[in-house]
């Protein structure tokens, strides 16, 4: 069973360096209104066509010694980043559906939506890097695809509690008292409270943007904080956010210790956001919990 799981794990990370190819490629077309879809993968400098050997995912740039094999000039380091990100983020869709453990039907379905989702989140930390910009192209459909998700879900929940109920003797009893219709409400109220989540994050980035007077973030950053609270949920979804301005606070002091940043620079803002969404999917319960005890303990 181990050996099935560590090859499942290989598996998507090696599928994941090949995706992570063409999300760098996806950060660096679209921004600039080029097509992604069509066209052959060229050298950035002497524009010519790559061949097989130079396109396989990682090993390629370590065996030219990072640089392009027809011109000799040195690649950008985001060619490997990307690949190496997008194989570790395969890798946590695997875990966090738990297709790796129990592959099924539902697991299987939640490794494609962690797949599809951690495929914005790459594209959108790679095009901010690269030119502080979070384009509506990528955010909005991510936005839409998290949101439909997250609706048919719950839909697919609340059939299959009814379905099972309706199979079963002492569920048939309970189909005639208000359990169902409980249910049915308990999960329009959890689903609300994600939206009235996102739409909270939102209005705080509005209420920064109004204060710094557009200094401190920008509009793409009021929309993928309302796509990470769809993406974490109430309430992990705020705490995201705020683990997000953790992490972006002490990397901005460190580069000011470094001295290769002064406080008047700005960063993109992001990479730390989507950073803080991860880590919140990866350990948020378990933080959660871990917050709520010490909490108690203090009191």
């Amino acid at each position: 069973m181990k050996n099935m799981q560590a090859a499942l794990f290989i598996y998507l990370f090696i599928i994941g360096l090949f995706v992570g190819s063409f999300l760098n490629l996806v950060s660096d077309r679209l921004p600039n209104g080029k097509k992604f879809v069509f066209g052959r993968s060229k050298c950035d400098f002497c524009h010519e066509t790559l061949k097989p050997k130079n396109l396989i995912p990682i090993f390629s740039f370590v065996f030219q010694k990072g640089r392009c094999s027809f011109c000799h000039k040195k690649l950008s380091l985001f060619y490997p980043l990307s690949e190496f990100m997008t194989g570790v983020s395969f890798v946590l869709a695997g875990h966090l559906s738990e297709f790796v453990y129990n592959p099924n039907v539902q697991s299987t379905i939640l490794l494609s939506y962690y797949i599809v989702v951690f495929g914005f989140f790459i594209t959108i930390f790679l095009t901010d890097v690269k030119y502080y910009l979070i384009p509506d192209s990528i955010v909005i459909p991510a936005i839409v695809f998290v949101f439909l998700s997250s609706v048919l879900f719950r839909v697919f929940d609340l059939v299959d509690l009814k379905r099972n109920l309706a199979g079963d003797e002492f569920g048939v009893y309970l189909l005639r008292t208000d359990y169902f219709n409980n249910h049915i409400f308990y999960s329009l109220k959890e689903f609300g409270f994600v939206l009235l989540g996102a739409i909270a994050i939102s209005l705080f980035f509005l209420f920064l943007i109004f204060i710094t007077k557009g200094r401190g973030m920008g509009f793409g950053d009021v929309k993928l904080g309302f796509l990470i609270g769809l993406v974490n949920g109430f309430p992990f979804g705020i705490f995201s956010i705020f683990l997000g301005f953790i992490i972006g606070a002490v990397y901005s002091l460190l580069l000011m210790l470094m001295k290769k940043k002064t406080i008047k620079d700005t960063i993109p803002f992001g990479p730390f956001l989507i950073i803080g969404s991860v880590i919140t999917l990866l350990f948020g319960q378990a933080i959660w919990e871990w917050y709520s005890n010490l909490g108690a303990f203090i009191i």
